[in-house]
């Protein structure tokens, strides 16, 4: 299957379906769909990141060997559903499975995408989640984190930015 071709046929949820079982099938797809999402034109990256994200969701050991490049693509992302796809990726996978080197990168980027206040607020709620999770790694974080939640709130925002902030809050 050719993943740039069959994605540019239509976006949808089906179509995302159809080349996420494709890619199940066979691990030595990742790469061509990996191709697709970190070096296509606009339209491709953005439909191929919602296969990305679920292959994500489904086999997360498969994107072990692209964290790096995932990371470099979400920053700047050329497309918004890539920053969300990668940083909802990172905020579901335990830490220990991001290497070493790569942890110091994925905190920065989550920091500056969680404190831009121009992204959109799903960005902003996974990156909120990966700092919340270098918590434990890092506990001088807890504060920095607590800082950009308390404010963000007073200063007045999404019903969903408040929830998950308020969770968070509890947890620290």
């Amino acid at each position: 299957m050719n993943y740039p071709n069959q994605l540019l046929k239509e976006h949808s949820r089906a179509n995302a379906d159809l080349v996420l079982n494709h890619v199940l099938a066979d691990k030595k797809r990742v790469e061509a769909l990996m191709d697709a999402f970190l070096t296509g034109e606009y339209r491709v990256v953005q439909r191929s990141a919602m296969v990305v994200g679920d292959l994500g969701r489904k086999k997360p050991d498969w994107l072990k060997p692209w964290h790096g490049r995932m990371i470099a693509a979400a920053d700047p992302a050329p497309h918004p559903s890539v920053s969300r796809n990668v940083m909802r990726y990172f905020s579901e996978l335990p830490l220990s499975a991001v290497e070493e080197d790569e942890q110091g990168k994925l905190l920065d980027l989550a920091f500056r995408l969680l404190e831009d206040q121009t992204e959109a607020v799903a960005i902003r709620v996974f990156a909120m989640t990966v700092v919340f999770n270098f918590c434990d790694i890092y506990p001088e974080l807890k504060d920095e984190l607590r800082g950009i939640i308390e404010l963000t709130i007073a200063e007045g925002t999404t019903p969903g930015f408040r929830s998950r902030g308020g969770k968070i809050l509890d947890l620290l």
